[in-house]
This record gives structure tokens, C-alpha cells and sequence, in this order.
């Protein structure tokens, strides 16, 4: 007899609590219902939620292969106020309605084992159907994503769950939900087709659920470039030309391939505090703001439009850096433009940029000189980091091969840190809060 696979629902306690009577008033109108696929239309809301992002966005077409007659589950939770609806449905622009839960039922997740054999085999297939057809995307990335086939979680992960986050119901269900997809294997990786990254269910993960993942068995460590995007940044300064094909936009590229830059003191100056990881250090005493202050104004500056922000603390820092490195500000300006018209053409085309660059040397270079040159050798990508495994002892020899590759590529070498396997709650969720609200793929909220 085959064993039944591990699969476990999410269900936010006060649904829990409500349950029956949900079932008693939704059952009349649903034919063939089934508690159990109530519960994993539940369980698929409560999973895609994020912490940072809010509602999620599902397609139907992908509920119902899931679970059958989903649409009818869904619906009926939201005449019932349980989940709610929102943004729009446009299907030419691939734009799905968004859903959360109700305030009232916002509460942690209870995490409940599915043992229904029929719905288990269906959800498998229907996520074994979408990684084959991911695979047309993902060509030329095949190591990576066995590697990320093969993750697991420890169940330690658990007790710091319960430790630390015992009070905090969001940052809860996003760890929780996280890790009950590794779990139920229910993550799909994916390629970023506007800035070329490899996402998958550890580039959306806390930083705290990372010390309890597994590849093979083997627990990991991440590899990072300390201040990638400002690195990557000096390579306008000095070669733009060199990377004006990674643009789509030709007006852009054309504009790189005759950008003139200067060697002057303040663009030597941003290049020294960037290559010595002092940028931040030295902002934060120019600005007279926290580390963690600097970091979000630091990638406001770079990367918000160039028209004068109205806040008031982002407009002072902005001024500074003008006057501080008036030469660097006058190119990126230049590189940031003021054309309008969509995300290739306007402001965001150097945030693009510096990601394109970004995944061309970390996915297309580094990673794939690591599978040659050490095979066999665990290697995963989080955007500007990688993960490998401790026990094959290699964490040396690919962190050798990064700072190779970027400071060929970039001109010098990048600062390397290795992060230790357990980091300080409260510095997790500070670096979490910068690099997901002012992640430079979103800055509609940037002034």
C-alpha cells in the first residue's frame, strides 16, 4: 500500500472556531460538498497571502483545478464576509482578483494534516502538471531548480516560530505559511520577466525560516554581496556601455552606449565607500539618521524619480547626497531620466537595469561556473546571495568564485559576508521591513 504523502492545511483559528456553521449554511448550496475541500480553499488563500504584500492574488482557473467546484467554496466564503475580494479581474493583462481575510477572522493559522488520499493526488497533480510546464521558462536553470526540488524543512523551525513570534499574528502566518510550502511541495519557481530574477519559495521567505532548511539533509548558508545594488551601481560610473545590452528600450541603451562620465573626486569617493562597505556608515552621519534609516533613503535616492520628493526627510538626504557626490547624482539622474511611459522608459529602467545585471552575473555566470567547476555542490540563488551546504565544506571555495566573477565583471571586489545561522529577531525583521518596502521592484510608493 502506498503511503500517504505529508500535506497540511492552514486555517485561521477564528474560521476554525466558526467552521460548522460555516459548513451548515454553505453546505445546502454546494452539490457533492466536502468539508475537506472547504478547508484547502481555506488553506489556499491562507498559504498565498503575504505579510508584506497583502491580498493575494489567485487565479480561478488555478482554484478549481485544485480543488473541484472551488469557485462555488470561494464564492460562498465571501457572501459570508469570511474572505474578501478586491483589485480587478482583467484576463488579456493576466490580472486576478486579490483575496484576504475578513478583519474579523484575522487571527494565526492552525496548521491541520489533510489525510483525503483522492484530494492529496489531485493537488500533486495538478503542481507536478505546472513544474513541467514552468520548465519551458526555467531552460538553462535545471540544477538550481532540482536543488530546490529536493527542499525540506527541520521541525525545529517550529519552536522558533512559537518563541518568537507568539505575539505577532502577521509575521506568524507569513513564516508558518512559508514553511508548510516547502512542506506540501507546493512552490512553483519562477523567472522574474522584467528584471531576470529567479524567484522561488525561499526568495519570499523570512530570513528566520532559513537556518532550518534543507537540500539532501544538508542544512545551508547564505552567501550575500553586502550592498549589491549600490555596487552594481558604480558600473554607470565607470563602463555604462558595457551593460547597454541588457536594456530592451533602445533609446536606453543608446543613451548608456554614449553616457560620458567623469573621474572626478566625489565619483572616486562613491566608488572607495561602496567597494569598502562604508557607504552606509558615512551617509548615516551625513544624514544624522540610524543605519536602518540610511538603507531606505539611501535606495530612495537611487531609485525614486528625480523630481524633488515631498517628504521631508527624504528631500534633506537627497540634498545632502547632491552636494555630496554632485557628479554621481548628475548621472544617475541622466540614467534615471525623465521620459514617462511604462517601467522600461521611465525612472524604473535603472532599477531594472541594476537587477538585470544583477541576474546575469549571479544566475548566468557565478552559479553556473560553480555547477562546472564544483559538481555536485549545492547552489541556490536568493536574488543577490546564494545558499550552499555546510557539511560538503565548499562554502569557501564558491564564495572565492563570486568575488572572482563580480570584481571581473564590475571592476573591484565586492565585500562578502557569510550570514551566521541564527540572526537576533528584531535585526530580521528590520531587514526585512527595508528590503520588501523599498524593494526596488516596486516603487510606486516612492515620491
Amino acid at each position: 500500500m502506498t503511503e500517504l504523502k505529508t500535506y497540511y492545511q492552514l486555517i485561521p483559528e477564528k474560521v476554525y472556531n466558526n467552521l460548522k456553521t460555516i459548513e451548515d449554511l454553505l453546505r445546502p448550496d454546494i452539490k457533492g460538498y466536502s468539508t475537506d475541500n472547504l478547508k484547502e480553499i481555506i488553506s489556499i488563500v491562507a498559504c498565498h497571502v503575504r505579510k508584506e504584500d497583502g491580498p493575494a492574488p489567485l487565479s480561478m482557473w488555478h482554484i478549481n483545478k485544485l480543488v473541484p467546484q472551488g469557485q462555488f467554496y470561494l464564492t460562498g466564503l465571501i457572501n459570508l464576509d469570511v474572505i474578501t475580494r478586491s483589485g480587478q479581474f482583467i484576463p488579456k493583462a493576466k490580472i486576478c482578483y486579490k483575496y484576504d481575510f475578513a478583519p474579523e477572522y484575522l487571527s494565526k493559522y492552525k496548521t491541520i494534516p489533510l489525510d483525503n488520499a483522492k484530494l492529496i493526488r489531485r493537488i500533486e497533480l495538478v503542481y507536478d502538471r505546472q513544474r513541467k510546464e514552468s520548465s519551458k521558462a526555467l531552460r538553462g536553470h535545471n540544477e538550481q531548480t532540482r536543488f530546490l526540488k529536493m527542499l525540506t524543512i527541520d521541525d525545529a523551525y517550529k519552536e522558533y516560530l512559537n518563541s518568537n513570534y507568539i505575539n505577532g499574528t502577521d509575521q506568524y502566518n507569513s513564516i508558518l505559511a512559508s514553511a508548510i510550502r516547502v512542506i506540501n511541495k507546493s512552490h512553483i519557481p519562477s523567472i522574474d520577466n522584467t528584471s531576470g530574477r529567479y524567484h522561488s519559495v525561499i526568495t519570499n521567505m523570512g530570513k528566520g525560516l532559513r537556518p532550518y532548511l534543507r537540500i539532501k539533509g544538508e542544512p545551508l548558508v547564505n552567501i550575500d554581496v553586502k550592498n549589491c545594488q549600490p555596487y552594481l551601481s558604480t558600473i554607470i560610473l565607470t563602463d555604462p556601455s558595457k551593460v547597454s545590452y541588457m536594456t530592451t528600450n533602445p533609446a536606453f541603451a543608446l543613451l548608456l552606449q554614449n553616457l560620458k562620465y567623469n573621474d572626478t573626486e566625489d565619483v572616486k569617493k562613491y566608488i572607495y565607500l561602496v567597494a569598502s562597505g562604508q557607504l552606509y556608515e558615512y551617509l548615516m552621519q551625513e544624514f544624522n539618521l540610524t543605519r536602518d534609516e540610511t538603507k531606505i533613503q539611501v535606495l530612495r535616492i537611487l531609485f525614486a524619480r528625480n523630481r524633488m520628493p515631498k517628504d521631508e526627510v527624504n528631500r534633506k538626504c537627497r540634498l545632502i547626497f547632491k552636494d555630496r557626490f554632485p557628479t554621481v547624482h548628475k548621472i544617475f539622474s541622466k540614467v534615471r531620466g525623465h521620459n514617462k511611459g511604462d517601467k522600461f522608459q521611465n525612472f524604473k529602467r535603472f532599477a531594472i537595469l541594476l537587477q538585470r545585471i544583477e541576474s546575469y552575473l549571479m544566475l548566468d555566470v557565478i552559479l553556473k561556473r560553480i555547477y562546472k567547476e564544483l559538481p555536485g555542490t549545492i547552489a541556490v540563488t536568493i536574488h543577490d546571495s546564494i545558499m550552499t551546504g555546510i557539511l560538503t565544506n565548499n562554502v569557501e571555495a564558491v564564495r572565492k568564485i563570486m568575488i572572482d566573477e563580480l570584481t571581473s565583471f564590475v571592476g573591484f571586489s565586492p565585500k562578502i559576508k557569510i550570514e551566521r545561522i541564527s540572526k537576533d529577531k528584531e535585526e530580521e525583521e528590520r531587514e526585512e521591513i527595508i528590503l520588501n518596502q523599498y524593494d526596488i521592484t516596486n516603487l510606486a510608493s516612492y515620491n
